[in-house]
């Protein structure tokens, strides 16, 4: 009878290391094994995102993380997948303080045989077996929604903040609006929070995070909502510090049920943060310049092969009876229009100078908790009582 495969992770910089440990886990008598090798840790955590792997093997010396950080790294992001730590002679110390933090085993790398690795391996899976057989399953992770402005000034921000406290609104639900609209940065402005922490901040720590270290990340605005500010001027500049957003993002997803982000606008650092959105709401209005900005967007971010179905084209400020059509707009864009809402830009500037912007009476947030009720399969049949509605229409 044919083993099943054996998904390994192995993280390991030394490349002739890398190839010794492939090597003795190719051989036909180790058994099945299937061995994915990162050299970083940041390239670890990619392939923990996108693969689920039996085991992890790591090397705790890094370029870009070093000792017992990077044991406690991976182990954070995936606390259920068992870790065995290679490591040198003069490591042993950290080795064993990775075995007590949670480590299942470690193996030092001039003692390493293939019958050692793959004994460690095997016992290491029994008993993480053994363990959850009797524990309780794993959390699931936090869905991520998205929602981008076609172009500055189309209510972008405004709308993350009302779909952030809709979802909060019942019982039981946390939720994190993360602002990564790094130009503007408004979501602390109309939240009307101070705090002294940004998104760069949880960046600049991805290998320290822990559930204590980010609540003092994040601003708490009411029960089950907090804030991760955007870090304003300086910016999500290069694709590693993308990257490390990426992350920040997933680990944020372990902390609460559910992770709204205001992307703001279309950048090229924007691009490795889409994929962590099952849905992405692009948000638009019937002014021509939007729309004209909306169909660039919506090429690019086609032409990088974003699932179709996943972007949601949602109308914003439509004054019935004085706005363009949607049919109209569907057809100039050749893109459907998920759902359209009404023109309260007077009621919110009233709202915000009245200090009740996050009033869940608002015209807007009952348009809102339509869009959010329709998006988790919960609309009911009834009608708008207020702007131009949702168009009743579903689409594939």
């Amino acid at each position: 009878m044919q083993q099943p495969m054996i998904r390994v992770l192995l993280l390991e910089d030394n490349a002739v290391c890398a190839r010794v440990v492939e090597g003795m886990l190719g051989r036909p008598e180790a058994g099945s094994f299937e061995v994915r090798c990162a050299d970083t840790l940041l390239g670890a955590l990619d392939l923990l995102a996108a693969i689920k792997f039996d085991i992890a093997i790591l090397d705790l010396t890094l370029p870009d993380s070093q000792g017992l950080e990077t044991f406690l790294t991976v182990h954070r992001h995936a606390p259920s997948l068992p870790i065995i730590v290679v490591t040198g002679v003069d490591d042993e110390g950290v080795a064993l303080n990775a075995v007590r933090q949670g480590a299942q085993d470690y193996l030092v790398k001039s003692e390493l045989r293939q019958e050692k690795l793959v004994r460690a391996i095997n016992y290491a899976l029994a008993r993480t077996q053994q363990s959850s057989d009797s524990g309780v399953p794993p959390r699931q992770k936090a869905p991520i929604i998205g929602l981008i402005g076609s172009k500055g000034g189309v209510g972008t921000t405004t709308l993350a903040c009302h779909w952030a406290l809709e979802l909060c609104r019942r019982p039981g639900e946390t939720v994190l609006l993360a602002d990564l609209d790094v130009t503007s940065a408004c979501t602390s402005f109309l939240m009307k929070v101070d705090f002294p922490y940004t998104l760069s901040d949880a960046a600049s720590n991805l290998h320290r995070l822990d559930t204590d270290l980010w609540s003092g990340m994040v601003c708490h605005v009411r029960d089950g909502l907090d804030v991760l500010q955007a870090p304003g001027a300086v910016g999500i500049s290069d694709a590693t510090s993308s990257e490390r957003v990426r992350h920040v993002l997933r680990f944020a997803q372990s902390q609460y049920r559910w992770v709204v982000v205001d992307l703001g606008r279309l950048t090229a650092s924007s691009f490795p943060i889409l994929d962590e959105s099952p849905d992405l709401f692009v948000v638009t209005t019937t002014d021509l310049t939007a729309l004209h900005e909306t169909s660039r967007l919506l090429r690019r971010v086609l032409a990088v092969n974003f699932p179709r179905e996943r972007l949601k084209l949602v109308l914003n400020r439509n004054a019935k009876g004085k706005s363009v059509p949607a049919e109209d707009i569907e057809k100039a864009l050749g893109y459907p229009v998920y759902t359209a809402i009404g023109d309260f830009a007077q009621e919110l500037d009233e709202a915000y100078a009245e200090g009740h912007f996050l009033d869940d009476k608002l015209k807007l947030r009952r348009e809102v908790s339509r869009i959010v009720g329709r998006w988790r399969g919960l609309e009911e049949k009834q009608e708008a009582t207020s702007g131009f509605g949702f168009l009743r229409r579903r689409w594939a």
